[in-house]
């Protein structure tokens, strides 16, 4: 009697469980391999896709829509380890195919199962002319990668509405220093205007002359450097320029030692006002001083981190849906011409554990150096244009965090879509 007893407790406790142990089980995972704006375009990559993968493959490759875009995935609902690793082998597949131009995960990669069967939102066959957005981008599998594309349409699409103008030159870099892979690369090696963001060199100047022993690291010069870096400090930046020997100083610094700097130029103090022009940099030599700066390969970069890190305004992570736990170690640069940052962003895998990403966004328009072309008010003008860095910045994170790292990012403030044109 008393084993017929512990067997229905068993058998109760078992049925009190098991709808608890199915609600932790492992997240499933679907391979994705492009995403656009075109149906029939994905319907056609599918199509190469299913050849390129075989019969068995190709009975489970789907074309699904996310939010207006059409993808093609493979519907593999596995384990995060068991798809990345096939992710790979299709990848190589699809190369050898011909059907891409890329390798690795830019060309098959995991993505979170999702339920795919809400319809998409549908648009007037013959909109007003007025309304009418721009053309997007064909699809090309070519591109690096999606974020890029998509990077591209948000920008030409903020130029059609008017947010940006014509003169407006854009440069982003994003770039995970985890893995040495760069995601993103627009107009990276153009020359631009730095503003504040040459603080960064000056700092890499004075460090490398504490390394040597030319310099002391006094608590003056401590207090100067959290003034230029933490507060953007004119004053103090100038103070460091002179303490190095002038911009000839920094500059002779810069290239006898870091040589990769070849596009960074410092030819002025900050003049009173803050109106810097002249002195230059472009968005792949910001890339590289923080890439160089995370594997510690500058001098001090530990103590150039820590100033770096300290609480200020910026326009990657502020005012934006990324989550409060990402550190951030950046500069900013401002100046009625240019708007910019470039950064380290620290996050926390789905796993827990720690991974870094560069992220640097430059919009300049040189006709803004002219008092003539000046017809808004200057923190109109940088209001608008640090929130398209803003915008970028949070899908950047969320193809990060998913396509890199298996998790999974809804950026509730809006919608999930931060690039809305």
């Amino acid at each position: 009697m008393s084993r017929i007893r512990t067997q229905l407790f068993i058998c109760s406790l078992i049925s009190i469980l098991l709808p608890v142990s199915v609600s932790f089980a492992a997240r499933t995972y679907d391979v994705s391999y492009s995403w656009g704006r075109k149906q029939q375009n994905a319907k056609v990559y599918a199509d190469k896709v299913k050849q390129a993968l075989g019969p068995t493959i190709a009975k489970r490759i789907k074309v699904v829509n996310r939010r207006g875009r059409y993808g093609v995935i493979y519907d593999r609902n596995g384990s995060y380890d068991e798809v990345l690793q096939e992710a790979a082998h299709h990848a190589q597949l699809l190369h050898q195919a011909g059907v891409t131009k890329k390798r690795g995960h830019e060309a098959a990669h995991p993505i979170p199962n999702r339920d795919y069967s809400a319809r998409p939102r549908t648009t007037p066959s013959n909109p007003t002319p007025a309304l009418q957005r721009p053309t997007p981008l064909q699809f090309d599998i070519t591109l690096d990668s999606n974020l890029e594309a998509e990077i591209d349409r948000y920008i030409k699409g903020l130029r059609f509405k008017g947010v940006l103008a014509n003169t407006d030159q854009t440069s982003f870099v994003v770039y995970d220093v985890t893995k040495q892979k760069k995601v993103v690369s627009i107009n990276e090696d153009q020359t631009m205007m730095a503003a504040s963001l040459i603080k960064n060199f000056i700092m890499l100047a004075y460090f490398h002359e504490v390394k040597y022993k030319r310099l002391e690291h006094t608590n003056k010069n401590r207090r100067q450097l959290r003034l230029m870096i933490q507060k953007s400090a004119n004053t103090s930046t100038n103070y460091f320029i002179r303490l190095l020997g002038g911009p000839s100083g920094v500059e002779r610094i810069l290239k006898w030692n870091y040589p990769y700097f070849k596009k960074t130029r410092i030819v002025e103090y900050i003049p009173a006002g803050g109106r810097t022009y002249r002195n230059m940099t472009s968005a792949h030599e910001l890339n590289v001083f923080y890439n160089q700066l995370w594997l510690g390969n500058l001098p001090y970069s530990n103590k150039m981190k820590y100033y770096l890190g300290l609480p200020n305004g910026d326009r990657m992570h502020d005012k934006t849906c990324i989550p409060s736990n990402v550190r951030v170690y950046h500069k900013t640069g401002t100046v009625y011409g240019l708007v910019g940052d470039s950064g380290i962003l620290a996050i926390i895998d789905s796993q827990g554990k720690q991974r870094a990403y560069i992220f640097t966004g430059l919009i300049e328009d040189r006709t803004k150096t002219s008092n003539r072309n000046r017809s808004e008010a200057f923190w109109s003008w940088v209001g608008r244009r640090s929130d398209t860095l803003r915008r970028v910045s949070e899908a950047v994170y969320e193809y990060i965090y998913e396509v890199h790292y298996g998790g999974q990012f809804d950026c509730r403030r809006h919608a999930g879509q931060h690039l809305k044109r």
